[in-house]
């Protein structure tokens, strides 16, 4: 059991979800690159940190309004305020100059637990694969060896984000694909990635909002509870 600390902060303004890594790059602009977190390169190096994102970029709609949010973890709270304490929280995202103001902020404590019976997530666009990975599930035929393969890299991405915020996860814990909705090719930087919609069943207690898999920190892999049927 683990208690998680979680801020979340959306802004009184719309963005078009093609936008979002110009707003995650507004705001690292605003707060000076040295603060890693807000935008996960490396500064040393010039490469990416390897690394559960604290602080992460979402949309949250809101009366037909899609507004940027920040999504910050444990230590990402600490470092969030290196953007509130601006004196001055306008943007430049892309050519549009946006006057950033709070609509709506929580601050809560999530207690991380496996729990019985489990709980069923949906889980938006989740680029499950790394190169090697999507090359193997080409050469799966059956949709039985696809599911268990999708269930082996989102058992790994659940113990990547226990790991990055402290959680010792159970060695062995359930994960199932219920349902998938959606497999549809996005494109991200130019180059397209495979990404799928779906819903699973964990007995790990997963948070709204949270990310998964690669991309977590820029809207993908985005988690939201499900009404439990169990």
């Amino acid at each position: 059991m683990r208690k998680l600390r979680i801020l979340s902060v959306s802004f009184d303004t719309h963005l078009q979800p093609w936008e979002l890594p110009h707003f995650r790059g507004a705001v690292a602009r605003k707060v000076g690159l040295e603060h890693d977190w807000f935008h996960n390169h490396n500064n040393d190096t010039g490469s990416y940190h390897q690394r559960y994102p604290l602080i992460q970029y979402k949309l949250d709609t809101h009366k037909g309004q899609i507004r940027p949010m920040l999504l910050c973890l444990e230590q990402g709270i600490e470092e969030a305020h290196h953007f509130f304490s601006q004196p001055d929280w306008s943007l430049r995202v892309g050519d549009q100059r946006h006057d950033m103001h709070i609509a709506q902020l929580n601050v809560n404590q999530y207690t991380l637990h496996v729990q019985e019976p489990p709980s069923r997530y949906r889980l938006h666009k989740w680029r499950a694969f790394n190169p090697e990975n999507y090359e193997h599930y080409r050469t799966l035929t059956g949709i039985a060896e696809q599911f268990a393969f999708l269930e082996r890299l989102l058992a790994a991405h659940i113990i990547a984000f226990a790991a990055g915020v402290g959680w010792e996860a159970a060695p062995r814990f359930e994960v199932k694909i219920t349902d998938l909705l959606k497999k549809e090719w996005i494109e991200h930087k130019g180059i397209k990635m495979l990404a799928f919609t779906l819903e699973f069943e964990t007995n790990m207690s997963l948070p709204d909002y949270i990310g998964l898999g690669k991309g977590a920190a820029l809207g993908f892999g985005v988690v939201r509870r499900q009404n439990n049927r169990h």
